[in-house]
């Protein structure tokens, strides 16, 4: 797998003079990877993504799991695509870091087919979730009467996303094994992990490297391109029926301004952080020797920072994530002088969702419909109750009508769907 430490030693044991037959490559003068400098770059680097991304991806895992009001299809989705990047930390990020400064595998033979495995596996998830998110909003917004995913649904499409990537990825853990492809692992007696393909022949590799690039970048890049395109067109070009000159078009301009920037967000850093590596293993035979380490080392650190990214796109840019996450640290005492107090953390605007709430303050909230211009803004306490048309409000405010009975509260829901595209918590 293009993702991992299969294909490391590729890069460094075609270096000239490898390591001059010493077997501690610490010992190697000529070596450019053994310097204490590269070394320490090195380690320091994968350092900062292993705690970046595990902290900031657990954090987007406790807040959806542990606030009721969070578990939405989208938020779903965003916290398998955590999962997802979690395991890529996991997996990717130390094994492949402490093998690309010893030069062999030091992790037994057990280890070798399982973690070749489960990197594959897990590259594909943060993927194909990513794919899943983008698909889930452009349904929401091209065809906004539709019924929205259901959250059992939404589970069937996460178990689906990880089935395919499992599957995907079968063939590495068939062909991984341990092996001493240079005179210097036969004299030391170290070993690589690789994937050995010779036995059903080598333009079987080629082909299958050059699928799982197809299947990892250019595929979902091609998705999330088309999804996020179209849906740029209908935010700019549609204009909203009944939108009037006022402070609410201020506002819908500004959360449109801000979902085109998240989705511009998303595809830049996902095409950045991936294509140096792809392009890499395109063109590794033309590269000389002596900068492969270096470029391959700048590549791969580029492509598994990708999973510090995610929650700062999908959770800094989503005002409940924000208030979610500041909750969060403001339990870390060290931290707590430092957040705001929670009458501070609830979003300020009235974007058509329900404020975050809070014991003893009071929400103001605002829900537009697209076949009337009337509004009416209900304040009240987060205890008291109140009902219209012996429907329960809780946390909405009342919408008057001029052609939608209350005896159609089911078609008001739907429309009330099709604005969704300019709700910042939406994404």
């Amino acid at each position: 797998m293009a993702d991992g430490v299969t294909e490391i030693y590729e890069f460094i044991s075609s270096t000239p003079n490898y390591t001059e037959l010493i077997c501690d490559p610490e010992e190697s003068s000529s070596n450019p990877i053994t310097s204490w400098y590269f070394q320490g770059t090195v380690y320091v680097m994968y350092s900062i993504i292993f705690v970046v991304a595990m902290f900031g991806n657990g954090i987007i895992c406790y807040i959806v799991i542990s606030s009721p009001r969070m578990r939405s299809v989208t938020n779903y989705f965003i916290m398998n695509l955590a999962i997802g990047d979690i395991l890529i930390t996991i997996f990717c990020v130390p094994f492949t870091s402490v093998s690309y400064l010893q030069q062999y595998w030091s992790f037994g033979g057990f280890l070798c087919p399982v973690v070749n495995y489960s990197q594959a596996v897990s590259v594909f998830v943060s993927a194909y979730t990513m794919v899943a998110i983008s698909v889930d909003r452009y349904t929401a917004i091209i065809w906004p009467l539709r019924p929205r995913l259901s959250k059992k649904l939404a589970a069937v499409i996460i178990v689906i996303v990880w089935v395919i990537a499992a599957v995907t990825g079968i063939p590495i853990p068939v062909f991984s094994k341990l092996g001493q492809p240079t005179e210097w692992h036969q004299m030391c007696d170290r070993y690589i992990c690789h994937e050995d393909w010779s036995e059903v022949g080598l333009e079987y590799e080629k082909l299958y490297t050059l699928a799982l690039m197809v299947l990892q970048y250019i595929i979902p890049l091609t998705v999330l391109l088309f999804t996020y395109a179209s849906i740029a067109i209908v935010i700019c070009c549609h204009r909203i029926p009944g939108e009037a000159e006022n402070s609410r078009d201020q506002r819908i301009a500004k959360s449109k301004r801000k979902m085109i920037k998240m989705m511009v967000t998303v595809v830049f850093v996902f095409t950045l952080c991936w294509l140096p590596f792809n392009i890499l293993w395109v063109t590794a035979e033309s590269i000389g020797d002596d900068i492969k380490p270096y470029l391959w080392f700048a590549s791969h650190w580029l492509a598994m920072s990708h999973a510090c990214y995610n929650p700062i796109i999908y959770c800094y840019m989503n005002s409940r994530f924000r208030t979610g996450f500041l909750q969060t640290l403001s339990t870390i005492p060290c931290c707590r002088k430092c957040i705001p107090s929670l009458t501070m953390l609830r979003p300020r605007s009235s974007t058509g969702f329900p404020l975050t709430s809070y014991e003893g303050t009071e929400n103001t909230l605002l829900h537009r419909n697209n076949t009337s211009t009337t509004y009416i803004s209900m304040r009240r306490k987060t205890t008291r109750s109140s009902s219209y048309n012996h429907i329960p409000v809780r946390s909405v405010s009342l919408m008057r009508t001029t052609n939608i009975s209350p005896q159609n509260h089911h078609l008001v829901k739907r429309v009330r769907r099709s604005s969704n595209y300019v709700v910042e918590d939406e994404i």
